[in-house]
């Protein structure tokens, strides 16, 4: 036996896999060359790489990941995806076949639009484990749809605490918010709707007002406008003064986009935690009691 194979430790497979897991999440620009160590650290390190994927700008960065869509099994994606993150970069029917393949996700953000395409998104989402969705209505339930006036049903979706429908259908729409389905939701805490215009969303303001009184469980209602018409007409309406609601102007604060998708990437904070931290400082400075503490 030589010298070298006396010096050598050998680590608890354990111990040597969270090795290359901390290691990945500690320095991501290095995973890739980690995973090529051998064959059993690729599959370790391909479970943080895949972890949380974002299909957005720079497009380089989308463009690999569909690369790797396309040479890949499903199996592989249904393995390794827990939050996904579609916006506007990927075409509707390529944003379907995703989630499709990424069957136990936990997070999505799914931006597609259908346009004149007549599929949806519920049909692949595994709607009954989804925890936090932004989506577009229109994506969800499909631009023609047919579906009776409550469509979100605590069946369909037991464990959603966290929704943002993105760009809210106007009044004459096919497709409308199902207000009463979203307050019937039993873990339903966080719900957030932009953007909003006077010209569409003016009529919705009372119906927000309901469900702050209806639903004393609803943590946080984040509203996203820039409208100051619209905003002009939320000041006076009086749903302000309810500390739960949170008004930006983008939905990822003081950030880019871009700056705010990196950070998703890197397993950092969304903006929601931001709307908590609005809450809570609403909360104090209203005297009322801290209504997020679970």
């Amino acid at each position: 036996m030589t010298s070298e194979k006396k010096n050598q430790v050998l680590l608890p497979y354990e111990l040597e896999r969270d090795i290359f897991e901390l290691t990945a999440r500690a320095y991501p620009c290095e995973a890739v060359k980690l995973s090529t160590i051998s064959k059993y650290v690729q599959e370790w390190v391909e479970a943080v790489i895949y972890e949380t994927v974002v299909l957005d700008f720079p497009l380089s960065r989308t463009e690999s990941f569909l690369d790797t869509f396309l040479s890949r099994p499903p199996s592989f994606f249904a393995r390794t995806v827990k939050r996904l993150h579609i916006t506007t970069v990927v075409p509707f029917t390529q944003a379907r076949a995703i989630i499709a393949a990424c069957s136990n996700i936990t997070d999505l953000t799914c931006w597609a639009d259908p346009n004149n395409i007549r599929e949806d998104l519920i049909s692949v989402i595994p709607s009954e484990q989804i925890h936090r969705l932004s989506i577009k209505l229109t994506g969800l339930w499909g631009a023609f749809s047919e579906r009776p006036s409550q469509q979100f049903t605590p069946k369909l979706f037991p464990n959603l605490t966290h929704l943002e429908i993105v760009n809210p259908t106007g009044p004459n729409a096919r497709v409308q918010i199902d207000l009463d389905g979203l307050l019937s939701l039993p873990k339903l805490t966080h719900l957030a709707l932009g953007e909003l215009w006077i010209h569409y969303h003016l009529d919705l303001i009372p119906h927000l007002q309901r469900a702050l009184e209806q639903s004393p469980k609803l943590r946080v209602l984040l509203l996203i406008s820039r409208d100051v018409h619209f905003l002009d007409f939320l000041a006076k309406s009086g749903v302000q003064r309810d500390c739960r609601v949170v008004v930006q102007e983008e939905f990822c604060g003081p950030l880019s986009a871009e700056d705010y998708w990196e950070e998703i990437r890197q397993g950092g904070m969304d903006f929601w935690s931001s709307a908590e931290k609005m809450v809570l400082e609403n909360s104090r400075n209203s005297g009322a009691e801290t209504i997020l503490k679970a």
